[in-house]
């Protein structure tokens, strides 16, 4: 594995985690959260309005046996915007790029919400690159017919003139506090059981972000990656088909309580990869990885210690 970037110093949290920037058509940042030296690597992909720093809980839980890396897509965390292509194109173009310069070997995909969408789509498009997939959480049509029309609706409405503006100017009036305190109650029923050093952690991340020159284009790339993930998941009968076209063994993990992601659209979606486990927490919402790191280290250490 090669680090072709500039280093950075070593962050306050998560503790000894490593910060590198790597130019893939646009500054990249990612986080080294360590691992054993030759170690395969696990390269963790958060969802949207997240940041590497998600897995921050998670991460080192995996490191006994494996080298892992949590990267920043583009107008995320410390991750610049992309000299190309915009929304779910450049997150996906960057996402090959560093699992083949950066990563340079097969890696276990582990992707949270719509980071598990970029997974899943990466996983069926590069099967080279992938060794083995997890998924916590992937937001999922919510029909079994070929279109999902309610969530295409919903698009068509987000894409009205003014919304975005509307959506922004509102965000703007909110504290960092304020913020990310939104972002959770949004995510799960349960945001008090996140660790208080990894929810200040990303108050000071979003405090750092809003300031930034690029704070305004930033959004518009991740409202951008928002209509892109509705639209692919809108046609629900081509998602089914992406899915279908995956090789790499995979594991799926969901909450109960997720207000996000309906728990039971998810199980039957899944369903239709009877290959792939699907295991859900009781009484946890859409942030397994902060709600409960334990539980969820626990089921992906154990179905990587068994090889197919």
């Amino acid at each position: 594995m090669t680090h072709p970037g500039v280093t950075a110093p070593r962050l306050d949290w998560p503790t000894g985690a490593c910060s590198h920037v790597t130019d893939l058509d646009g500054p990249v940042h990612h986080l080294d959260l360590g691992g054993p030296p030759g170690a395969p690597v696990v390269l963790a992909v958060h969802g949207l309005g997240g940041s590497a720093l998600n897995w921050g809980l998670l991460g080192p839980l995996l490191t006994d046996s494996h080298r892992v890396l949590a990267v920043d897509l583009f107008g995320h965390g410390r991750s610049g915007l992309s000299t190309g292509p915009t929304g779910l194109t450049a997150d996906l173009r960057m996402l090959r790029r560093f699992l083949t310069e950066v990563v340079g070997a097969p890696a276990v995909l582990l992707g949270h919400s719509m980071g598990g969408v970029l997974a899943l789509r990466h996983a069926a498009d590069h099967p080279a690159t992938v060794d083995r997939l997890v998924v916590l959480s992937p937001p999922v049509p919510g029909t079994s017919g070929r279109t999902d029309r309610g969530l295409l609706a919903r698009r068509a409405f987000l894409r009205l003139p003014g919304v975005a503006g509307t959506v922004r100017r509102r965000l703007a009036r909110l504290t960092p506090d304020q913020a990310v305190d939104q972002q959770l109650r949004q995510a799960t029923p349960h945001p008090d059981r996140i660790a208080a050093d990894a929810v200040a952690a990303a108050v000071a991340e979003t405090r750092l972000r809003s300031a930034r020159p690029d704070a305004d284009r930033a959004q518009a790339a991740q409202w951008a990656g928002i209509l892109d993930t509705m639209a692919l998941l809108g046609r629900a009968g081509a998602w089914r088909e992406t899915l279908a076209r995956i090789t790499a063994p995979t594991l799926w993990l969901q909450g109960t309580d997720d207000p996000l992601s309906d728990p039971a659209a998810a199980r039957a979606l899944a369903a239709t990869r009877p290959d792939w486990p699907f295991r859900v927490r009781e009484g946890a919402g859409h942030l397994l990885a902060l709600e409960d790191p334990a539980w969820t280290a626990q089921q992906v250490r154990q179905w990587l210690a068994v090889r197919p």
